[in-house]
């Protein structure tokens, strides 16, 4: 063997033993790998597995237009939306719908706020292929590759149907637990306002009492004066007449002269012009205080609890008399008084009603500057259909608006104070609605007037007329 095949051979022996070095290398190398990707694998594999079995949603979307695309979800996910795994993977987000809510701009939402660099949150109801729902809550949040690029999304959620039934459940106690303290309170008022009344009542029937037996008194003894003094006047005139027929003497004379003297000196002819006529007044005045007594009586009637037949039109005079200095010098009142048969109803509370409308009205005409030449409260009494209706209006300053629906809250009022509580109104619709099964409404106009309508069945609370 020459030399030069020696170097050959030489050469051809350090490439084989190179390429065999390499090749273990080489192979070391694949065995490196196929250990990192297994155990790559079995990190996955552990990733996958916690995720499953967290009650929590996890979805991966890289962002594409037009809509996201499904990279990556857990087994709930596709569980909880009756979809297979496999039918979403690699799918826009869309065909998770219920993700879009009923937001049109949803998507071009979440991606502005993605691009921001914020958190989206959004809670929606959520419809399966079956037809059954559950409430989703979701929270997206944006991933960044190392360039700082929006390339993905992370989509965490949960089912909250339950934790949301439990806030819907607290919120209806709480509403619940307001709605009875504000009843409580109403009633409280309610209470407190019956017990004022009813002692108000009963000093009212009292004094009705104490002033009804003098006023009869005075009564008697005005017919008994009228009597005497006709009876005295016919004396003075027989007298008269008697002396005028006497025989002519000085004695006579001087008897004629002497009651002559005495009529002039008493006036006689003035009085027996005037005092018939101060007689008819002081009667008419006895007989003014009478009604008015017996107006206190009957608004002052005590049967707290029981409804019977009642005449409004009788109601309503006597609680007109009773309120009459509220409203005498502030405006003049015109009544129209329809047929109307008796009503099954509480008089005693209806006329504290009427008496709060009308003192109301008469406030109102007092505060827009008219008097009694300019100011005027109506009321109108009527049946329709099965109801009495009941209107009394004003040209008062009216009721703003926004006031309108407050009207009726206990202790809402737009008078200065120490000139109304806010309880009347308040009082007035539970008598109204509550007791008697009735309505009552309001129209205002400000600077026009305001008019209430009161309706309350004719055959009382437990009869209203199906409509």
């Amino acid at each position: 063997m020459s030399a030069g095949q020696r170097a050959d051979g030489q050469r051809m022996g350090a490439a084989n033993r190179d390429a065999t070095a390499r090749l273990s290398e080489l192979e070391a190398e694949a065995d490196h790998l196929r250990g990192e990707n297994a155990s790559l694998r079995a990190q996955l594999a552990l990733r996958d597995h916690a995720l499953d079995a967290t009650p929590s949603f996890f979805v991966v979307t890289r962002l594409e237009a037009p809509a996201p695309i499904i990279v990556y979800c857990n087994k709930i996910v596709a569980d909880q939306h009756g979809i297979a795994r496999e039918e979403l993977i690699g799918k826009p987000i869309t065909l998770l719908t219920q993700w879009l809510g009923h937001n049109s701009d949803y998507l071009a939402e979440v991606q502005a706020a993605l691009r921001a660099g914020r958190t989206f949150h959004y809670e929606d109801e959520v419809t399966r292929p079956d037809g059954s729902t559950f409430w989703l809550g979701v929270s997206i949040r944006p991933l960044f590759d190392g360039a700082g690029r929006l390339t993905h999304s992370v989509a965490v959620g949960a089912d909250i149907t339950a934790k949301r039934g439990e806030r819907l459940k607290k919120q209806e106690l709480q509403d619940k637990l307001v709605a009875e303290m504000e009843e409580r309170e109403r009633m409280a008022i309610e209470l407190q306002l019956a017990q004022k009344l009813e002692s108000v009542g009963r000093l009212a029937a009292g004094i009705a009492h104490e002033i009804n037996t003098p006023i009869q008194y005075v009564g008697d003894s005005l017919h008994f004066l009228r009597s005497a003094f006709d009876d005295l006047d016919k004396l003075f005139d027989g007298s008269r007449k008697a002396f005028a027929r006497l025989p002519e003497s000085a004695e006579g004379i001087a008897c004629q002269l002497e009651m002559a003297e005495l009529a002039k000196q008493c006036d006689l002819e003035y009085l027996r012009i005037e005092v018939p006529k101060a007689f008819t007044r002081t009667f008419d005045g006895v007989e003014r205080v009478t009604n008015i007594v017996k107006a206190m009586k009957e608004f002052a009637h005590p049967d707290a609890n029981e409804q019977s037949p009642v005449d409004l039109r009788r109601g309503l005079e006597s609680t007109l008399l009773v309120a009459s200095n509220e409203y005498k010098y502030a405006a003049k009142v015109h009544c129209e008084f329809g047929e109307l048969p008796e009503v099954i109803c509480n008089a005693g509370e209806l006329n504290q009603v009427f008496l709060n409308l009308i003192v109301n009205a008469a406030h109102a005409i007092k505060d827009a500057g008219k008097d009694v030449e300019s100011g005027e409260i109506k009321i109108r009494l009527s049946a329709e259909g099965g109801e009495a209706v009941i209107r009394i209006s004003d040209n008062g300053c009216g009721v703003p608006a926004e006031n309108l629906s407050k009207l009726y809250d206990p202790f809402f009022t737009t008078k200065e104070v120490g000139r109304g509580t806010g309880q009347g109104l308040a009082i007035s619709h539970s008598i109204v609605v509550d007791k008697h099964g009735g309505e009552i409404s309001v129209a205002s106009e400000l600077g026009i007037g305001t008019e209430f309508t009161v309706r309350l069945p004719i055959a009382g609370r437990n009869g209203r007329p199906l409509s």
